[in-house]
C-alpha cells in the first residue's frame, strides 16, 4: 500500500495482516480522491473502522488539517500508529482505540463535526445503514461535509437516511464507494 498523492506520494504503509482487515485498493482510493479533490485541504477527518489509516492518512497527505482514527482491534490500531510515525503527522493525528459505535457515541452531539468522514466497515455485516443512523443522530458531519462509504454491491443501502443523501456512487467490480451529503 502506498499513499498516492500529496506531501507524502509514493510513501509506503503499512497493512493490517490479511485476517484482520481488507485494505482498499489503491486504484479506489485514487478515484474516490479524484471525486472529492476540492474537498480536502484544510478538513477535518474521521476515519471509522480505519483498519491501515489509508484513507485518513491519503487526506492527511493531501491538505486535510487534521484526523481523527477508529479502530478497535488493537493489531490494527498498532500498524495505524505505526504509519502516523512513519508519515511523522503525530501532531495532526488522534487515535480512537475503541468501537466504532461507542466513538461516535463519545463525539456525540455539539461536541465534534467533521468535514470529510470516511467509513469502511467489515463487508456482509450489516453496519452501514446504523453508521449511517449513528452519523446523523450525533450529528458529527458539518452541513457541507461529505460522507464516504465503501462497501459490498450486496449489501443493501438506503439512498437517503434522515438527513443526508447520495450525491455520487461507483461500483469497483463487488465493491461500491457511496458519497453522502447533508440535505
Amino acid at each position: 500500500m502506498r499513499i498516492i498523492a500529496g506531501i507524502h506520494r509514493g510513501r509506503k504503509i503499512k497493512g493490517p495482516p490479511s485476517e484482520l482487515a481488507r485494505p482498499t485498493k489503491d486504484r479506489i482510493r485514487e478515484s474516490v480522491f479524484n471525486i472529492i479533490a476540492p474537498e480536502v485541504p484544510g478538513s477535518t477527518v474521521l476515519d471509522i473502522f480505519a483498519g491501515s489509516g489509508a484513507y485518513g492518512l491519503e487526506a492527511l497527505s493531501r491538505g486535510a488539517k487534521s484526523a481523527a482514527f477508529v479502530e478497535k482491534d488493537e493489531t490494527c490500531a498498532s500498524v495505524l500508529e505505526e504509519n502516523v510515525h512513519i508519515l511523522a503527522l503525530e501532531d495532526q493525528v488522534e487515535l480512537i482505540i475503541k468501537d466504532a459505535f461507542d466513538a461516535l457515541e463519545l463525539m456525540g452531539p455539539g461536541k465534534k463535526q467533521f468535514d470529510l468522514i470516511f467509513a469502511d466497515p467489515p463487508y456482509n455485516i450489516n453496519v452501514i445503514k446504523k453508521t449511517l443512523i449513528m452519523i446523523n443522530h450525533y450529528d458529527i458531519l458539518n452541513p457541507t461535509g461529505l460522507l464516504i462509504m465503501e462497501h459490498s454491491a450486496s449489501e443493501d443501502i438506503p439512498d437517503i437516511e434522515e438527513n443526508v443523501s447520495i450525491l455520487k456512487q461507483k461500483t469497483y467490480g463487488n465493491i461500491v464507494v457511496s458519497i453522502y451529503q447533508k440535505q
